[in-house]
């Protein structure tokens, strides 16, 4: 038993070259062997013998001759076109070689002694091959280093007489001139490959006592010689060539007479040429074990026991399972074929599946001491292994993604039109809709039900063109969707619908007070939307929610699995939604700017509906599916198209202010301060006086002030930074001294 018996199972994959090695001719002489030897052509292949065993399925019986050679391979299921014999089949028997014949000569010019059949045969084989002496009815050669005759030796007269009175070879490969044969054991294998290669049916046929032999010489590399099988493990023949022979005239064992089917000089081709059946294996194509042996080393040796080669183990789970291992994620991925999708799948899972492997290695040998090797450190570390070999950082980063996953194919946009495309790993997908594109599929109440009466035509576009990119489920454009207003108006319902139409499991829920906890980011690894609905007016003042801006940023953050005690990286490619039925405001901490680029708003001002419709969510989704997926889809499309000409989502004029308003409300302390504070040198105003001032200002603006405890922790900071003027406590009001400002005043409104 050797390591070719631990062979590995693949999966095809689409698009997967075919595992194969180059071959060269060897021209290196081989040991006596019975006709050809038998030989290994790669390092776990079992050399076997090949015995007269035919292979055809419903094998020929009639022999062939020139008579029914077209009838017998046209029963076979296999006519040959453009096959004639040019003449009457001849029958090599021995006794030929004692007529005699002048007209031939040997490659170096000198007469030989004559023999018909030899200077027949230099005819047919034309000057420089070489003939081998083989004792009639046998197929071995008589004498010793056979493979190193040459031409030369042709010339002793005892030699052409040996060669006459028995059982002609001729040598193959470089000695011969590039001389090879296709020999065949079966007349139904025979004729089949006649059929796949009719071309060569014009070249020198031979036969012993079935199927047939086919001559030509080789233009270019060829592999050495070597034994043929079916995929199943039966004979079908031989190649042969360097270091082999084949008889071409005499008796076969049999007592039959070979023979010449079609008697005519060997074809000149390329080895490429010719077309092999699909069922028989080709030793000169290497099969995943040799190519693994090659790079890995044998699987396993005995040297005081079993010694197991975990980089090969490593390297066959590789070949079997299509998986991979993302380092900045620390996470092992596996791809369903089913559905298209890579999952996260457990070391425990893995280590699992590689003590399988190990039974069946002992199934396969008969070795039980692989059942016993399978202990959690050798798993662990054809694992630590198989890390090295599947390694992919960043493996599901898609900035450019162009690709929806659908439930029944990968919908491409980047191509016009748009096109459906079948699952393959390289989409690198892990995020799949529940539902199958349909171009046909509408959502009119998605549209006038639910959008229509809370937006209107500008804000629909751009909540489509966002919805496009959640679909996509990348975040290029680093925009995070805020929708505020109504109570029951339908946000939440429309950023439910969102959810099920890309998949709820690729959905997470953000909470802003938890952003700076250690193990919070690990709920958002393989997410693509994060959400919060129905928020306080508080969410995004609270300490952490700074955060967000690098969720959607691009930016790459620490992540803790908890029980895990790894540290892994997150990319901040986020979508994120959040809705509130209040005016919600946003803690900046000086970085308006930052908060400016990222922030879409939508403001729902209609009505709350007078009827409410129970689930309406789920109502939309079970009706209008793969409408709203499709309504999604076109989303994409714009989103795709504007982030490549501007590198972001244009917004409106109203949009815009809308989004400048909440930023200014956000910082209302600040605007109180810039436009309603003035310098003034004979002037002085307190603090109270300032606060009061500045929730009057709230007031008039409509925007929600801050809490007595920010106004006071903040104003000082303000006044300093804009104006220049400390807090004092000097400031003289009603004979008593107070905190507060000396050379500024509040201007109109306010006190002096």
């Amino acid at each position: 038993m050797t390591t070719k018996d631990i062979t590995p199972t693949i999966e095809p994959r689409v698009g997967e070259p075919q595992l194969a090695c180059p071959y060269q001719s060897s021209n290196q002489p081989r040991t006596e062997q019975e006709e050809s030897g038998a030989i290994a052509v790669a390092p776990l292949s079992i050399a076997v013998s090949v015995d007269d065993t035919s292979l055809a399925p419903e094998p020929v019986q009639a022999e062939l001759d020139e008579c029914n050679l077209n009838k017998s391979m046209s029963g076979a299921q296999a006519p040959l076109p453009n096959m004639v014999c040019t003449q009457k089949a001849v029958s090599m028997d021995a006794g030929r070689g004692e007529q005699a014949l002048n007209s031939a000569s040997t490659n170096t010019g000198q007469p030989i002694a004559s023999y018909p059949i030899l200077n027949e045969l230099i005819k047919l084989f034309g000057n420089g091959s070489v003939f081998i002496h083989v004792p009639s009815r046998t197929k071995a050669p008589a004498d010793k280093g056979w493979q190193k005759t040459t031409t030369a030796q042709m010339l002793d007269p005892v030699y052409q007489a040996r060669l006459a009175a028995g059982n002609i070879g001729v040598l193959l490969g470089e000695p011969s001139g590039g001389l090879s044969t296709v020999d065949i054991d079966s007349d139904g294998e025979f004729a089949r490959f006649i059929q796949l290669n009719p071309i060569l049916s014009e070249t020198l046929i031979t036969r012993g006592a079935r199927g047939g032999q086919l001559w030509f010489r080789m233009k270019g590399d060829y592999p050495p010689l070597t034994k043929l099988k079916t995929e199943s493990g039966q004979d079908y023949g031989e190649w042969r060539a360097d270091g082999g022979q084949s008889i071409v005239h005499g008796t076969h064992p049999s007592g039959v007479p070979y023979k010449r089917l079609n008697d005519a000089p060997p074809l000149t081709i390329r080895f490429d040429q010719i077309v092999w059946p699909d069922h028989v294996k080709l030793p000169w194509v290497k099969d995943a074990a040799d190519q693994l042996t090659d790079q890995y080393g044998p699987a396993y040796k005995f040297e005081s026991g079993l010694k197991i080669n975990e980089f090969y183990f490593a390297a066959k789970f590789k070949l079997e399972h299509p998986v991979l291992w993302d380092p900045t994620e620390r996470e092992f991925y596996r791809y369903d074929t089913l559905g298209g999708l890579w999952h996260c799948v457990s070391t425990e899972n893995l280590k699992f599946q590689l003590g399988i492997d190990f039974k069946h290695a002992s199934d396969q040998t008969g070795i039980d001491d692989f059942v016993f090797a399978r202990n959690d450190a050798r798993m662990g570390a054809c694992l630590s292994t198989l890390k090295g070999m599947i390694e992919e950082k960043d493996a599901f980063k898609k900035p450019d993604n162009t690709l929806i996953h659908c439930s029944n194919g990968m919908l491409d946009l980047g191509c016009e039109p748009s096109e459906l495309r079948t699952f393959h790993p390289e989409y690198r997908s892990r995020n799949a809709s529940p539902f199958s594109f349909d171009p046909e599929a509408e959502c009119p109440e998605f549209i006038n039900g639910l959008l229509k009466p809370a937006l209107d035509d500008a804000d629909i576009e751009l909540l489509q063109i966002w919805a496009g990119g959640v679909l996509l489920g990348q975040n290029p454009a680093q925009r995070l969707m805020i929708i505020m207003g109504t109570p029951g108006g339908g946000k939440s319902t429309m950023v439910e619908i969102l959810e099920k139409v890309i998949g709820e499991q690729n959905v997470a829920q953000i909470r802003t007070e938890h952003l700076g906890k250690q193990f919070e980011m690990y709920k958002f690894l393989g997410k693509t939307l994060l959400t919060g609905k129905d928020v306080d007016p508080d969410f995004l003042n609270e300490r952490h929610a700074s955060m967000i801006k690098a969720l959607v940023g691009g930016d790459l953050l620490d992540a803790e699995k908890k029980n895990g005690n790894e540290h892994f990286q997150l990319r901040g490619c986020f979508n994120v939604a959040i809705t509130c039925n209040a005016r919600l405001t946003v803690r900046l901490k000086g970085d308006v700017g930052a908060w400016e680029r990222r922030i879409l708003l939508l403001q729902y001002e209609c009505p709350k509906p007078k009827k409410r419709i129970a689930d309406f969510a789920s109502k939309l989704i079970r009706e209008e599916g793969p409408g709203i997926l499709n309504w999604m889809a076109v989303g994409a499309q714009k989103y795709m198209a504007e982030v490549k000409e501007f590198g972001d989502i244009r917004l409106t004029a109203a949009q815009s202010e809308r989004v400048d308003r909440l930023l200014k409300e956000s910082d209302s302390l600040r605007q109180f301060v810039e436009t309603r504070v003035v310098k003034a040198p004979l002037h002085e105003i307190t603090s109270d006086e300032l606060r009061n001032g500045y929730l009057d200002f709230c007031e008039e603006m409509g925007w929600r002030a801050f809490e007595a405890r920010e106004i006071k922790a903040s104003l000082a900071d303000l006044m300093m930074q804009i104006h220049q003027v400390r807090q004092r406590h000097d400031i003289s009001r009603f004979d008593k001294t107070q905190r507060g400002f000396k050379g500024v005043r509040l201007l109109e409104g306010g006190a002096n």
